[in-house]
Parts: structure tokens; sequence; C-alpha cells
């Protein structure tokens, strides 16, 4: 899975040395071409699974994720064009529209964070576009508004963490693989990834299943389960783009491949 290291340089924001400092909007999705998934988080579910295969995968510190699937090679996702425009009508993942800003902890201060810029982002210190702080050092209307969204993001990462949580406590995760392959022979596949076993759903006792629905968190369960036909969705959109023809040796409906039951 693609590692997310589009923020080159984050530096911490504040009102002395930033108070003049101006950011311009995001103009493309270049900093994401190279990613072909994206970690989202529970609330993204519904709208992700209209474009993308939502599934799970394991962070480089062993915690489990959610991801939607962007592209079937490394480094290339298929919803960003070579200018840089984002597919025209497809959902744009959180973890983007934040970009160039971002929520850091604060040093020796647990439960706060501090909002970060990266400073490398081309837009950073133009003399046009949003203003992060007022003459008086206060934070301007619309900077506040990119703070509250952050703030967000944020909490709604913790709310997803609480799902995974659940998932693994009832034993719902099943590890699984995708495998493509294409007219010139050419084989194309995702390993490490995790779904819902929809079968040890089936046999989760009533409780269980009750505390899901009433936390929110069947309607993004079955999002993800629906997702899954978006890699053929995937498989169309790759051929459209070299013009050629997508094939699926095990059928017409692609699904990721069961593996073996997580622990």
């Amino acid at each position: 899975m693609a590692q997310q290291g589009i923020y080159k340089n984050p530096i911490f924001l504040n009102s002395v040395t930033h108070r003049s400092v101006r950011v311009a909007p995001v103009s493309n999705y270049l900093f994401a071409k190279s990613l072909n998934s994206v970690v989202i988080v529970g609330q993204e579910f519904l709208e992700s699974a209209k474009f993308y295969p939502v599934v799970f995968s394991r962070s480089r510190d062993k915690e489990i994720v959610p991801v939607t699937i962007l592209g079937l090679r490394d480094a290339d996702n298929l919803f960003v064009s070579e200018e840089g425009a984002w597919k025209d009508g497809a959902y744009i993942p959180a973890f983007f529209r934040r970009y160039p800003f971002i929520l850091a902890n604060n040093v020796d201060q647990d439960g706060s964070f501090a909002v970060c810029v990266d400073s490398q982002f081309e837009g950073f210190g133009k003399k046009e576009g949003m203003a992060l702080f007022n003459e008086k050092g206060e934070v301007t209307e619309e900077f506040n508004r990119v703070i509250e969204f952050l703030k967000n993001y944020q909490a709604q990462h913790a709310a997803t963490k609480e799902m995974i949580r659940l998932l693994e406590e009832y034993g719902l995760f099943k590890d699984v693989s995708a495998n493509i392959t294409l007219p010139a022979g050419e084989k194309l596949g995702f390993t490490g990834l995790m779904m819902i076993d929809e079968m040890a759903m089936l046999n989760l006792e009533d409780g269980k299943v009750l505390n899901l629905f009433r936390r929110g968190f069947l309607s993004w369960i079955y999002a993800h389960l629906y997702s899954l036909s978006n890699f053929r969705s995937l498989m169309a959109l790759a051929a459209t783009n070299k013009g050629t023809k997508a094939e699926n040796p095990a059928g017409d409906k692609p699904q990721p491949k069961a593996e073996k039951a997580a622990k």
C-alpha cells in the first residue's frame, strides 16, 4: 500500500512568525498523483464506496486502518490526470482536501493539537491567498473554518479507531488479496488487505449487531462490502487510460480473494 508522504516539511503555525503570511488555495492534485491508496475515516465510507474499493490494511505501526484503492499499480492514482485534475464528479478523500494543513500533537501537552502547514507547498507564503491571522494576531474567519475542518477530521479519525477496535474484538476481519490480469498478460495484485467477513457478520450475536447499529457502524460496514465491486471499475478505468480492455480470469465481478481469517 502507498505511504501517505505528501507533507514534505510541516511546520507549526503561530500568530507571531506567520502573522502576515498568506496561503493560496490548492490548484491541482499532483501531490496525490503517485498514491494508489489513501487512508479514510468511517464517515467517508458511504461517499467513497460510490467510486473506490474501500478495504482495510495495517499501517507501519501495525494498526488496522481503512483505505480507498485509487489505482492498480504502485505510484499511479487513476483519478488524477497528468495536469493534476481530480476525475470529474469523483469524491475527493478528506486526507487530500485538508492539504497543505494538518494537526499535530503539541509537545508535552496530552490531548492538544497545533495547526501545521507544509512549508514546501507551492502556495505557502504567496502574496495572494488566505490570510491566517489579522493585524491583531487573531485567527481569521477563513482560517478558522480550516481549523474546524481539521478538528472534525481528527474527531472522525477517533470514531473510526473505535469501530476498528470493535470489529477486531468481534473477530470480523479476514485477510484478502485482489488479483487482476491485463490483456498483455501483466498480473497486478494487492496483498496485505483485509475485509469484513460476511459469514462472521451473519453469525454475530444479536447484541453485538445491535451495538454496531446503534453506534452507526453497521452502515459503514455494508458500504465497505458494497464498494468491493469497484475493483471492476478500476480495471475499466485503467483500460481506458491504456486504450485496452482489462480482463479478470475469475469472472466478471472481480472481488478480493479471501486468504485466511485474521486473528
